[in-house]
């Protein structure tokens, strides 16, 4: 048997003398309640919520550019200054190029080793600015243009990776020749953003820096990356 004087414990729906307990409160006090049982709620729910993870890893990545494809020169004039969409000439103003190779990630955790080939679609404005080379009385030997290119890799699993690409290329001699005294040989500079990715890559985000030269229709680039992988509940 309870002690006559221990208090007993009542849920808001018990009642005494047949009224809801709920019913002798007054409006503050009901909205007190009704908040604090909104607020344990919400406690339950964050609880319950799992937590997400994101894994930041740096990426190193070589390529070799070894296909050399179309060249399209812009926009195309008939009269002086002639610019044909094949050959180019003076009164081009840009160029966009197609061209492709094989690419290895050598520094990237689980991917580490990975394989794939790539192709890239690069135009090139031609609005000139200084490469830095110049000859004794100051006057510039070599100019720079900037350039902005979409690429895509595939990788020997089907998985691909999609970047858009913005940077400049510059002459890498000491003097090019005219008309516009870009080279070759070239230097490239170039920032990237990875704009999608499918199979082991859906949800990747990320960008990096690259660098390159080419010679001989052949171009090595070398790009460091840093990427954000997608989400996953931790345990």
């Amino acid at each position: 048997m309870k002690p006559e004087n221990e208090a007993v414990a009542m849920t808001p729906k018990q009642t005494i003398g047949g009224k809801s307990m709920l019913g002798k409160l007054t409006f503050s006090q009901r909205r007190v309640h009704a908040v604090g049982v909104g607020v344990l709620l919400s406690a339950v729910m964050l609880c319950a919520t799992p937590v997400f993870a994101q894994e930041l890893r740096h990426v190193a990545v070589v390529l070799k550019r070894d296909i050399n494809g179309s060249r399209s020169f812009g926009p195309v004039s008939l009269v002086d200054p002639l610019c044909s969409a094949t050959t180019g000439g003076p009164g081009c103003k840009f160029v966009t190029i197609v061209e492709g190779g094989t690419g290895k990630i050598v520094e990237g955790g689980d991917d580490t080793g990975s394989r794939f080939t790539f192709t890239h679609e690069d135009t090139a404005l031609f609005v000139l600015t200084p490469s830095g080379a110049h000859d004794a009385s100051g006057a510039s030997t070599g100019s720079c243009v900037p350039l902005f290119g979409q690429e895509h890799w595939i990788f020997e699993d089907g998985s691909t990776i999609d970047l858009n690409k913005q940077g400049s290329v510059c002459c890498a001699l000491s003097s090019c020749g005219p008309p516009r005294k870009l080279g070759p040989p070239f230097v490239t500079r170039e920032s990237s953003i990875i704009t999608g990715g499918t199979g082991r890559f859906v949800g990747l985000k990320g960008g990096g820096e690259r660098a390159a030269d080419a010679s001989g229709g052949i171009g090595r680039i070398i790009e460091e990356q840093v990427w954000e992988l997608p989400s996953v509940p931790e345990d």
